[in-house]
């Protein structure tokens, strides 16, 4: 049934294709790139055998502007959600490549009926893991990690082993229970590490069209299919996607000096933040700051990165300030994979949260840990 469907859906995008006079673009090597907004460069190979090639943006709330870029030849084209555009490939001035760049729906749980509540208790870690207790495929329990700054479901190989029922195939549909909450059709992505603690960790994208109320005083969760009313005391943030992560804005103050730029909104990195060496190069950053400590970090593959800190004057988030920071850098290029800052759950912890993923905004109010010490201060 599930061939049959495929086949018919992919008879009728050929007739589709075949039936719209499509613009037509040529190339001469398979090896394309794609560029989302600004700066947001992302690798392609050109495939005559698929009918159509899609390319799937990140997740965008308003009108983007995306260009495709053969190694002779180039199209842009501006999507709205739930838009896509079709056009051809010449290849060697032989082969057709149909190709579909595309936006998908925006999710948004806020007109069903009843609304929702779910309350989902958490434990906060030394290490700053967010820990929530969940249940795999209805009989193996693990301990995750909330890990904003990732998507889908990774659990540890380790985990995989010697904690469920997964076979070698993790990539059949499995179902994942967090509190009265559930999702099913997951496909298990097995990493190396995961925070201490934890047996694997889950992205932000369970919880897309929802809101999302982290409460650090309490340590619970509230999942809300309805925004909540918010005091004025929640500072507010527009979310900026950048390949299927989000991002907010925040100031550095480094000898009397201010750097504004975008902050990978990281819960799964455990320090304060992570600066992007390329970011700092642009901005002009002052190369003469006082080294705190050196130390060598892992990632969530098991490779070492080594990373010294530095004492930022200030972090501002907003009207809020944090002072004296001690803040990361790398000796090699930031694990993000783009250009931004990654703020992490040694600041983030700081601050009851609200992630709007359904107007896409962050609402930041600080706390009763606003003012704890800094692991790594001097």
């Amino acid at each position: 049934m599930r061939i049959s469907i495929l086949f018919s859906f992919l008879l009728i995008s050929s007739f589709l294709f075949a039936q719209k006079k499509l613009p037509v673009i040529k190339a001469s090597s398979k090896k394309a790139f794609i560029v989302e907004g600004e700066d947001d460069r992302q690798n392609w190979n050109l495939s005559p055998q698929a009918k159509p090639d899609i390319y799937t943006i990140t997740k965008s709330v308003n009108p983007k502007w995306i260009r495709f870029y053969t190694d002779i030849d180039s199209i842009k084209v501006k999507l709205k959600p739930n838009e896509h555009f079709d056009f051809i490939v010449i290849l060697n001035n032989k082969d057709s490549c149909y190709t579909r760049i595309e936006s998908l729906p925006l999710k948004n749980y806020s007109r069903q009926k009843p609304s929702t509540h779910d309350t989902i208790p958490f434990v906060l870690t030394e290490f700053n893991n967010v820990k929530i207790k969940a249940v795999l495929n209805g009989v193996d329990t693990l301990n995750l990690m909330f890990d904003s700054g990732t998507t889908g479901l990774l659990i540890t190989n380790d985990a995989i082993k010697q904690k469920t029922h997964l076979s070698d195939n993790t990539n059949s549909n499995n179902i994942l229970r967090i509190g009265n909450l559930t999702w099913d059709g997951l496909q298990v992505f097995p990493v190396e590490l995961s925070g201490q603690g934890t047996d694997g960790r889950f992205g932000w994208d369970l919880f897309d069209g929802k809101v999302v109320e982290i409460d650090y005083d309490k340590n619970v969760f509230i999942l809300h299919t309805q925004l909540p009313a918010i005091s004025k005391a929640y500072e507010k943030f527009d979310m900026e996607y950048v390949r299927t992560l989000f991002c907010i804005r925040a100031e550095l103050q480094l000898k009397n000096k201010k750097y504004i730029n975008r902050f990978l909104f990281d819960s799964g990195y455990q320090r304060t933040a992570m600066l992007d060496t390329l970011l700092m190069e642009e901005q002009h950053y002052p190369k003469d700051l006082a080294v705190i400590k050196k130390v060598i970090m892992r990632n969530g593959q098991g490779g070492e990165i080594p990373v010294i800190t530095i004492n930022a004057e200030g972090l501002d988030l907003g009207k809020q300030r944090l002072s004296n920071v001690p803040v990361q850098l790398l000796a090699t290029a930031n694990p993000a994979r783009f250009k931004t800052h990654i703020l992490g759950n040694e600041v983030l912890k700081r601050f009851n949260t609200i992630l709007d993923f359904q107007s896409n905004v962050v609402y930041l109010k600080a706390n009763s840990l606003a003012n704890v010490p800094y692991k790594d201060a001097k």
